[in-house]
């Protein structure tokens, strides 16, 4: 077990209050007996400076020593002071991205196929049962007690290859099948007909073959 020192910060005596009890009275006390205009002005210049918020108090303060430090400013020196923070800033400035080594998110056959985009206004119940959706999703996930958070929000047991299983989207982005036309629909000369032979894994002729051998077989 550690064990750490104690501090305790020194004690006033009563000799030590009493002493700053009376160096204040005769501070008060010089203010309030001498009526020459120099006294006077020192006490209305304390009385009008505590007069206002301790925190304004520190921003006269603040901007009293910021004159003081800037004093030679010239317009000049805040125009190259400008000039150097703005190319400061160009150089920490991250480059814009080259989009055109970019593959196309959505097929462009698929791409053809959409609606021109275009900003359309959305009408008021749209709006509000959106609010509404938004505010019980997040009303669940602040519920400390929900099985809606401690399922979705806090699973922290489940195993990283268990959830890829179950998020078959995530990794990075896979070339399209070969003869892809923007959509996984066989074409139809290959669909099914109802009521038609579809054999799997044999040739149509194999198919027909069997299909008359077990008829002889069964005709005899």
């Amino acid at each position: 077990m550690h064990q750490f020192p104690i501090t305790t910060r020194p004690e006033r005596t009563s000799n030590d209050i009493a002493a700053d009890r009376k160096a204040a009275n005769a501070f008060f006390a010089r203010y309030t007996t001498t009526d020459s205009p120099r006294t006077q002005r020192a006490r209305d210049a304390l009385l009008r400076f505590y007069s206002y918020d301790w925190n304004l108090i520190c921003c006269v303060i603040e901007a009293t020593e910021w004159s003081r430090t800037h004093a030679d400013d010239t317009v000049a020196h805040r125009a190259a002071g400008r000039a150097e923070r703005a190319a400061q800033a160009a150089l920490n400035d991250i480059p814009t991205r080259d989009d055109s080594q970019l593959r196309p998110y959505v097929h462009t056959v698929t791409m053809k196929r959409l609606p021109t985009p275009g900003v359309t206004p959305c009408p008021v119940s749209e709006r509000l049962t959106a609010r509404g959706q938004a505010d019980r999703f997040w009303a669940l996930c602040l519920n400390p007690t929900g099985k809606f958070r401690a399922a979705v929000l806090h699973d922290a047991d489940q195993p990283f290859s268990q959830w890829l299983l179950l998020q078959p989207g995530y990794g990075p982005r896979q070339d399209a099948p070969e003869g892809y036309s923007g959509t996984l629909r066989l074409p139809k000369s290959q669909r099914f007909v109802p009521g038609s032979v579809r054999p799997a894994g044999i040739s149509y002729d194999r198919a027909l073959e069997i299909a008359l051998a077990a008829l002889d077989k069964f005709s005899r």
